[in-house]
């Protein structure tokens, strides 16, 4: 997007920008030297912590600190011009809008399980559905309000999106693959770990006071979004998880089959609801009657541990929801199917394309092992790592929506 600057501030940016970076984002203005006009910024700040706020620093909070750096060495004569160069340039960076929600936001801000997961795709995904139901997404900001925080957001979302390729091709390497595809994981984990830190010391300092007055930025402007008519039904048809519904994954087949039967009965499509509901009745029948082993039921990754929460392997977390099932004495107890949670069907449905992904890796070493070329079996493999990579990056992606948000 082009900005066009009117001429005086134009002429302003360079000098502005090559100080900013030489005196630090966060230095402290030197005084004021005193200026005979009335000036925007005429008042010299007497007291430096009375008006340091905490808070990650605003766009408009950079240009501000370091114009009052450039301001301290200024001749009283030229302070008039140059605080009329800093308005327009404020006023200019202004007037350039942006959707905030078509934009990544901080998980915390989303809601407790997005907090909780930490995936940029599962915040960005559930913040954007509920920004499109709610009419949000066409809502527009100043780019003077954007935060440092916002800028470290769109960059861990930029490695969390890089990490799956990074990942499918590290999969992909003979032998070593299989011990390989973690580790690369785990250096974008830490990667996002320090991008944290690094907000959390931003959270916790003091952006640094300047002489300038805050912006007037007015109310909100609203610029429609053109929304691909699929992703506004899907939309429409979720809301992002408060606490006061119950989120899909936790819906339990029982539930799943009431929230059917109020559909079809609310007379939206034409359906014998006599029949139906002799259906329905006798289905809620069956899923009472008939249990499955608790065993089967999952926990959630992380609450199985930092390292079966890192791999998420269908497989491994099935042994170690076994290993905690049999420490607390439940692995023969059973359950009715209709306890069974969406949650729980969608982990059984992944486990088994997990068993089959490993099985098949399997048969591809053995063949190797028996004299077939590497050239056939290698081939095979890479298919392979396609052919499931859905199941390997996308099944953690859509439990994770589903744990965050909740069915109209």
């Amino acid at each position: 997007m082009r900005i066009c600057l009117p001429r005086r501030a134009a002429s302003f940016v360079g000098p502005l920008t090559a100080s900013a970076l030489v005196a630090g984002l966060l230095l402290a203005p030197g005084t004021a030297a005193a200026s005979p006009a009335e000036t925007l910024a005429s008042t010299p700040i007497t007291d430096a912590a009375a008006v340091c706020t905490a808070g990650a620093p605003t766009f408009d909070d950079i240009v501000t600190a370091a114009a009052s750096v450039v301001r301290g060495v200024l001749a009283p004569a030229q302070l008039a011009d140059y605080d009329q160069r800093v308005a327009e340039f404020r006023a200019a960076i202004a007037a350039v809008r942006v959707h905030r929600d078509g934009l990544p936001v901080h998980p915390d801000r989303v809601g407790t399980r997005p907090a909780e997961l930490d995936d940029p795709i599962v915040t960005y995904l559930v913040n954007g559905l509920d920004a499109v139901r709610t009419g949000r997404i066409d809502e527009t900001m100043s780019v003077s309000e954007l935060t440092v925080n916002d800028a470290i957001e769109v960059f861990i979302l930029a490695t969390r999106i890089v990490k799956i390729p990074t990942q499918i091709v590290a999969g992909m390497v003979p032998t070593v693959g299989f011990f390989l595809k973690p580790v690369v994981g785990a250096m974008f984990t830490g990667t996002k770990a320090l991008a944290r830190g690094v907000q959390n010391s931003i959270e916790a300092g003091c952006v640094a006071p300047n002489v300038y007055p805050p912006l007037e930025l007015g109310d909100v402007v609203i610029e429609p979004v053109v929304v691909p008519q699929p992703i506004e039904d899907l939309a429409a048809l979720v809301m992002n998880a408060d606490g006061n519904c119950t989120p899909i994954a936790e819906l339990t087949l029982a539930a799943v089959v009431e929230r059917s039967r109020a559909f079809l009965d609310s007379g939206v499509v034409a359906v014998d609801r006599v029949a139906m509901n002799a259906a329905a009745d006798a289905l809620q029948e069956f899923l009472a009657a008939n249990r499955v082993a608790k065993i089967m039921l999952m926990r959630r990754s992380d609450d199985l541990g930092p390292l079966v929460e890192a791999l998420d392997m269908g497989p491994l977390t099935f042994l170690a929801n076994l290993g905690a099932d049999i420490a607390e004495g439940t692995a023969l107890d059973t359950v009715p199917l209709a306890q069974v949670r969406v949650e729980n069907a969608f982990d059984l449905a992944t486990l088994t394309l997990d068993i089959t992904s490993l099985l098949f890796s399997a048969g591809t070493s053995v063949a190797g092992y028996a004299g077939v070329a590497e050239t056939v079996t290698t081939p095979l493999s890479i298919v392979q790592k396609l052919v499931f990579a859905p199941t390997d990056y996308g099944a953690p992606i859509v439990r994770g929506v589903m744990q965050s948000m909740c069915a109209v």
